[in-house]
């Protein structure tokens, strides 16, 4: 997958650096209150590709650190819940110690039986 990838930034780059190079004429931008121009229409694509990018990377980065805020609250859910468990596993086996009443083979071999092996 990352090789497509890596060969479609290439191509991309490949078709924006011909268009900037056969498109070599001046052109002026018109900005919401002023005008920058004239510039030459290849590094006015370039720089709307690089502003692109640099939006997108920045739309990849809050993404991330949300998926990693995400993913810190789930790891302390897990072991809040590990830890319940090993309480509750504590309590069987204190129930079931040599002082306990036997249990019947009947309950021993229950479906959904929630006892460690």
């Amino acid at each position: 997958m990352n090789i497509l990838v890596a060969l479609a930034v290439f191509l991309f780059f490949t078709i924006l650096l011909l268009v900037g190079i056969f498109n070599g004429s001046d052109v002026t931008l018109n900005l919401l209150f002023w005008q920058v121009g004239p510039a030459p229409m290849g590094a006015v694509i370039a720089a709307a590709a690089l502003f692109g990018m640099a939006f997108a990377c920045t739309i990849g980065v809050l993404d991330g650190i949300k998926i990693r805020i995400t993913n810190r609250r789930i790891r302390k859910q897990v072991r809040r819940l590990e830890e319940e468990a090993d309480a509750l596993r504590l309590t069987l086996a204190r129930h079931e110690g040599p002082g306990a009443a036997p249990v019947s083979e009947e309950a021993q071999t229950l479906p959904g039986d929630l006892r460690p092996s």
